[in-house]
């Protein structure tokens, strides 16, 4: 086990019992756990399953119900085999959920808890660190890597990251930034540090004095930003990259001809304007794109700012736990993976401006951004599309400067054309 275990200290978690894990996600099995379960003495009880595994692409996972839901999912929505056995008797993969195990520096490893469990999005329970002997659990039967290499680090010693990373937070945890222009310092200040250098971010004494005036000097970016919109080009690159994170488990893993065919039409038309994100995944909103004009929104579109809060806190767990970069977002370097942390502001904005939509309003409300929120965190790190690299040429394209602000106006016009 990890010599160290570094877990979120704001986030809490305690299950509703609402059963979406139990219906959302194919359950992957390990052999061994198999012939565990197999065994197990359900004594009278009836209707017990016993074929419950069912082979995908050569993997065994719980097999469904007609419905949908897991093959031991009770009518009242429970598991069986956790009422009856208890917690430690379950999969692995259903133990593990909704944790997000990561390991990090060498020996270390560090816990999240991933947003789109609604607990979680909520906040609801108790703090998943006093949770610590259950994850304890989880770690012993896991397996890692040796943490982040010299690459991913980009050359930087750990309290140089530390440093960075702090000053991330305290940017995103300033509340006299709306939630755009904090996105856009952080962006700046991502920028700005990776043109200093290793060697010169490195140098401790010295960047102890200037980070308080570079904190300073990437708010001027805020009087810059392009009040220009996105040419025709750069909006279908957009649409084919907010498809990648509507895209959910259970269409990936039907590979059949058909799935493929229906799923490249629907990425085309989405792409083209045209569409619906319904055709993603059932939780999406049901809803033509044309209808939500998707870059002409009106100006009071971000009119509460306090809606965010769920969003800051995804960012603000990602720096916390060291969870943007490394194995953590497909094994990128640490500025590479800082970037498309900002990166994903944009896409929780259409997407929440999406959902918004379909409920026949122009400014967001709580539920968009908690919708966005949850199908942000279920892919970002963890999408099988996402896990190549040709799929996230997006996030280069968008990452510079004057194209990035270009897209954030176009997503919301949150700042005003200058005169």
């Amino acid at each position: 086990m990890p010599a160290k275990i570094t877990m979120s200290n704001q986030q809490r978690y305690s299950c509703i019992m609402c059963g979406r894990c139990c219906r959302r996600f194919h359950v992957l099995l390990r052999p061994a756990e198999i012939d565990r379960l197999k065994a197990l003495d359900w004594g009278d009880e009836p209707d017990v399953p016993t074929d419950f595994v069912v082979t995908i692409h050569g993997f065994p996972y719980f097999r469904r119900q007609p419905d949908g839901g897991c093959v031991f999912l009770g009518q009242d929505g429970a598991c069986r085999m956790h009422r009856r056995f208890g917690f430690d008797q379950k999969a692995l993969t259903c133990r593990g959920y909704p944790f997000n195990i990561v390991s990090t520096f060498p020996g270390e490893v560090s816990v999240l808890a991933r947003m789109d469990c609604p607990a979680v999005l909520q906040n609801h329970g108790t703090p998943i660190r006093e949770q610590r002997r259950d994850i304890e659990k989880l770690v012993q039967e896991l397996r890692f890597g040796d943490g982040f290499s010299p690459a991913q680090l980009n050359g930087l010693l750990r309290p140089t990251v530390e440093m960075i990373i702090n000053a991330a937070r305290q940017l995103l945890q300033d509340v006299s930034l709306t939630i755009t222009d904090c996105v856009s310092c952080l962006r700046a200040l991502a920028e700005r540090t990776k043109k200093l250098g290793h060697t010169f971010l490195n140098d401790g004494n010295t960047m102890q004095e200037v980070m308080p005036s570079l904190l300073h000097s990437i708010r001027s970016v805020l009087d810059d930003r392009s009040c220009l919109d996105l040419n025709a080009t750069e909006r279908a690159y957009f649409r084919q990259w907010l498809c990648l994170y509507w895209r959910r488990d259970e269409e990936v893993l039907d590979r059949s001809i058909k799935t493929r065919l229906a799923r490249a039409a629907h990425t085309a038309a989405a792409i083209a304007g045209f569409g619906n994100a319904r055709h993603f995944g059932q939780e999406h909103p049901d809803l033509p794109l044309r209808r939500v004009q998707m870059f002409n929104p009106p100006q009071n579109v971000l009119d509460d700012d306090s809606i965010w809060e769920p969003y800051r806190r995804f960012l603000d767990v990602r720096l916390e736990c060291c969870q943007f970069f490394g194995p953590a977002y497909y094994d990128v370097s640490f500025f590479t993976g800082l970037e498309a942390l900002c990166l994903t502001y944009p896409i929780t904005l259409a997407a929440a401006r999406c959902h918004a939509a379909a409920n026949n309003r122009t400014t967001l409300a709580q539920d968009d951004v908690n919708y966005a929120v949850a199908m942000l965190d279920h892919c970002h790190g963890r999408s099988p599309a996402l896990q190549f690299k040709a799929c996230r040429q997006t996030e280069q394209m968008f990452i510079h400067a004057d194209r990035f602000h270009r897209l954030l106006f176009a997503l919301a016009k949150p700042w005003k054309r200058k005169t």
